[in-house]
């Protein structure tokens, strides 16, 4: 990232300074041009007293930063869209001492480690506030704390000499095969024993799944798991979530407690995976957010269709909703059953 050292002037000599008053016009460009940042015709001010919990005029946030000054530890401009936008959008939009597009990837994205990128995805995602973000040298909170973690997982080899695994690499590859082989818990921790008995002492594979999973978890991703009648009559979810009988059949939804069970068993438990928080990955990691974005930006040619948007179909439903289809971020989805019954 280049020296944003500008921002940090004090005042009131910073702000008779040519380069802070040119950075602040290059700050307030830049941020407009994403659409996504306004909120009520207002963006977030990252002034020090508003610290982006407001959203104000473009102008008064302008006013605010010249009279005021950024928030602390603020050089890398995550709460207005810095990782999302691409390096020619980001060229075009700046002015003065701003950064380049390149310099962001680079600072966001260690392309040697990618599993330490996805964790960096990851911490995007889930902490909301740009005070939680890695790059504040402030003390981590609880849930930051959790992702400092997993980082120092991705960075740690798996033993002491290692070069070619480290600890997060490790439990990805193992969990992988555990779902694409269909291994019971009990299986993959005989595996893991046995593993552990011929890599070299001090190693720092977990023995456990439980172990292992506890790893995995701050990834975000996670599924929701909802109790539905042996006979798929309905879903025990929302507003019905509290009742213990089907409405279709009068069937209970649980099993017969025994003498020493204290906790109802559903018959059936539904796995959901919630799709928003998906989406959302996939707009955070800057591999996947162009893919996203590439009905739109790539070329069509006459007569070839490369890609469902060069469809009339397409093309029909951009014309009925424009509001929709002016924004490239909007995703249009498709429900592929392969047999099974959504309804």
């Amino acid at each position: 990232m280049d020296d944003r050292s500008w921002m940090y002037r004090d005042s009131p000599q910073g702000l008779q300074r040519m380069d802070y008053c040119n950075g602040v016009q290059g700050f307030v460009n830049f941020t407009t041009s994403i659409p996504r940042n306004f909120i009520g015709g207002g963006i977030r001010c990252p002034c020090r007293k508003c610290q982006n919990k407001k959203y104000l005029h473009p102008d008064v946030v302008m006013m605010h930063l010249l009279h005021k000054g950024f928030m602390e530890n603020y050089q890398f401009w995550y709460a207005h869209g810095e990782v999302f936008v691409s390096e020619r959008r980001m060229e075009e939009t700046m002015v003065g001492s701003t950064s380049s597009a390149s310099n962001v990837y680079e600072a966001t994205n260690d392309n040697t480690n990618p599993y330490r990128n996805m964790v960096m995805d990851a911490m995007r995602m889930n902490q909301g506030n740009v005070s939680q973000c890695p790059i504040v040298e402030e003390k981590p909170n609880a849930d930051a704390a959790r992702f400092f973690d997993l980082l120092k997982d991705s960075d740690e080899p798996l033993w002491d000499g290692c070069t070619n695994h480290n600890k997060l690499l490790t439990v990805a590859q193992v969990f992988t095969m555990k779902s694409d082989h269909g291994l019971s818990e009990a299986r993959y921790d005989k595996i893991i024993e046995w593993a552990r008995s011929i890599l070299p002492e001090g190693n720092r594979l977990k023995k456990k799944f439980y172990a292992a999973k506890s790893i995995m978890k701050p990834l975000g991703l996670g599924y929701q798991k909802i109790d539905i009648y042996s006979n798929f009559c309905m879903l025990y979810y929302l507003k019905n979530a509290e009742m213990t009988e089907c409405m279709t059949c009068g069937h209970s939804c649980y099993k017969p407690r025994t003498d020493r069970g204290k906790t109802i068993v559903a018959y059936k438990k539904f796995r959901y995976f919630p799709i928003t928080p998906r989406l959302q990955r996939l707009f955070m990691s800057l591999r996947t957010t162009e893919y996203m974005t590439w009905h739109q930006a790539h070329h069509a040619v006459d007569g070839v269709m490369v890609h469902p948007s060069d469809g009339e179909v397409w093309k029909r439903f951009n014309n009925v909703h424009p509001h929709f289809s002016a924004e490239s971020r909007n995703v249009r989805l498709g429900l592929c059953t392969d047999g099974f019954n959504p309804f």
